[in-house]
């Protein structure tokens, strides 16, 4: 019923009458037809919202109607028609062979709009007819077959816009593209398109395995978009070309370490338009990137960044030779030399002091409490409008260092857990046994027993394998060092740290670098809160909206920290003033390079 309306009105504004097409004879709503008064609603509807009825609206419209539940599991997310364009004139102008010839695949074609943009570049190059083109030069898969129903619709109007009211053939397949049987295709000489936006949490378990065959998703846990890469080069011909806009994680994180050996192993030539923070897609927190191969051999790569939803007439890239880059601990190409300079300083930040993660409860809205009320014994706290009263002495502070910001104390973010473990005789964190919980904690048991439920949903409902249905989700930061240097995951001006001397005090949902040493994690702090710490990760990390660049591990640890003598070490210590640090930090990182805008 949404495919007839949608199809209608816009037969209806053009005044189309579809005789031949069966697929538009169909989908056509006549006057007379009991679901003509719904049509008349929509185009109402339509017109008030300004609609102007072209086949970029109904790809909108086809793309805004999948549910929520299968846009989460199919990673679905409209291309918008200029970076399409952008795409195919890039693969398409210039083309080794002739254009009439070609066949253009689209392995994860949603709802076609790049087959239409196709189809009016090769129509405008070579005046061949839209039935032709649909016929010889256009090839797709999709997982859902209602997408594969609106893209033969589309091509369908765009062929009946055009005066051509004919039965088209289709050469698009209902089926997964990581399991799909590409042969059927016979050759491929160009893949365009959009992959999949999944991550492994929001994909099916049939998905999960499927990734098992692709050797690019060997490390970490792969997002579904990865694959797409493979899949592609070993699809297209030799000689051809890929053209994707997909995420850009895969420079530096790490479940794109195997994809970029994959690259490196074969130096195919690559080049890549770097969106960064900028998001390009409405309504999407996505990261994305432009992604171009031509399946011939190449020492080189080649790298520009373009921060502005407009896209530079023209690309101006600078060329890396693979052998110079780092496939495991990811591909820092803006300002490549600056992140060489910064890196070969003394020792790497992940190896001069261990960082560690937040304890992983997986239930945080139940364990986790800020008090209203406290005695020597008990907390009082307030969860779903009931007033909760538990022992003092199952509780630890706890703390999440995401919530830190230069205007925001660790005082200011303390709060308290419910913590059912203790430390056995060699110092490990253990559970403590349900029986002493009764008998030893009755307020904080009787609590997590009402909870129950909730916390038999962690893990998706598989808790079988924890030793007791009230313990942590994971057994991860427990314990930790004395010191700790609390910083957030993401930022956007330079750090402020927050260093607490607590070896009970705990963290949930950000990091800290630790240690028992507080000569380590002193020196840590000037060069984090450094200007030149923060150059480095302005240039090199992970970049978000709204000027927001990420500091988790992977972005960071490669970062030197100079191999202080300890003299040094004594007068960085006592230099208090930010500016005065700053200075004398320049000479241990070599800051006479001047990094170079690629823009």
């Amino acid at each position: 019923m949404v495919n007839r309306l949608f199809v209608s009105a816009y037969l209806r504004h053009h005044g189309l009458v579809p005789q031949v097409n069966s697929l538009l004879v169909d989908a056509y709503i006549i006057e007379e037809s009991q679901d003509n008064a719904l049509l008349k609603e929509l185009i109402c509807q339509l017109d008030k919202n300004e609609c102007g009825y072209s086949l970029e609206d109904l790809t909108k419209l086809f793309e805004f109607v999948i549910s929520p539940e299968d846009r989460k599991v199919t990673g679905a997310v409209y291309t918008p028609d200029y970076i399409r364009k952008r795409i195919i004139m890039e693969v398409l102008t210039n083309y080794d062979n002739n254009l009439e010839n070609i066949h253009i695949a689209d392995i994860a074609c949603g709802c076609g709009g790049f087959f239409l943009t196709a189809a009016m570049f090769l129509h405008s190059q070579t005046a061949r007819s839209f039935e032709a083109i649909i016929r010889e030069n256009i090839y797709g898969v999709d997982i859902q077959d209602y997408s594969i129903e609106r893209a033969k619709l589309l091509l369908s109007l765009l062929a009946l816009t055009a005066g051509e009211d004919v039965e088209l053939q289709f050469n698009l397949w209902k089926g997964d593209t990581l399991c799909f049987d590409f042969s059927q295709m016979e050759r491929v000489d160009v893949i365009v398109g959009n992959p999949p936006y999944v991550c492994v949490r929001n994909m099916s378990n049939e998905s999960r395995e499927l990734l098992k065959n692709w050797r690019v998703c060997a490390s970490g846990n792969s997002d579904l978009y990865i694959p797409f890469f493979q899949i592609a080069i070993e699809v297209v011909r030799e000689g051809g070309r890929v053209g994707y806009i997909t995420m850009n994680s895969f420079l530096t994180s790490l479940n794109g370490r195997a994809l970029r050996e994959y690259f490196s192993e074969k130096s195919y030539s690559i080049s890549i338009v770097d969106f960064r923070g900028t998001q390009m897609f409405r309504g999407r927190c996505t990261y994305t990137c432009l992604f171009f191969l031509r399946k011939v051999g190449s020492d080189e790569i080649s790298y520009c960044i373009n921060e502005s939803k407009e896209l530079a007439p023209l690309f101006n890239f600078q060329s890396f030779q693979y052998s110079q880059l780092d496939n495991k601990g990811g591909w820092k190409l803006n300002d490549f030399k600056h992140a060489q300079t910064q890196e070969t300083v003394g020792t790497p930040l992940g190896k001069f002091c261990q960082s560690r993660h937040g304890i992983a409860t997986l239930s945080n809205k139940t364990y986790v409490f800020t008090p209203i009320a406290e005695t020597k014994i008990f907390f009082s706290f307030v969860k779903n409008k009931r007033n909760i009263k538990v022992e003092r002495a199952i509780c630890r502070k706890i703390v999440n260092s995401n919530k830190l910001n230069s205007d925001v104390s660790i005082e200011d973010v303390m709060e308290y857990v419910i913590f059912p473990y203790r430390r056995n005789g060699q110092g490990i964190m253990e559970l403590i046994p349900e029986a002493e919980m009764k008998s030893d904690y009755p307020y904080a048991y009787n609590y997590l027993r009402s909870c129950y439920e909730v916390l038999a949903q962690r893990d998706k409902g598989r808790t079988e394998k924890y030793p007791a249905w009230y313990a942590y989700g994971r057994t991860q930061s427990l314990q930790m060092p004395r010191y700790k240097l609390f910083f957030p995951k993401i930022a956007n001006k330079v750090l402020r740290c927050e260093l607490v001397d607590d070896k009970d005090l705990l963290l949930y949902n950000g990091m800290a670098f630790v240690s028992d040493d507080k000569t380590v994690v002193m020196i840590l702090k000037a060069i984090l809160e450094s200007n030149i710490f923060w150059k480095y990760v302005v240039l090199n990390s992970k970049p978000y909206a709204s000027g927001y660049y990420s500091l988790n591990g992977m972005n960071i640890k490669h970062f030197g920290i100079p191999a202080f003598k300890e003299d040094e070490k004594r007068h960085l210590l006592e230099l208090a003033d930010s500016e005065e640090i700053n200075n004398w930090l320049e000479g241990f990182y070599k800051e006479s390079y001047t990094p170079q805008k690629n823009d």
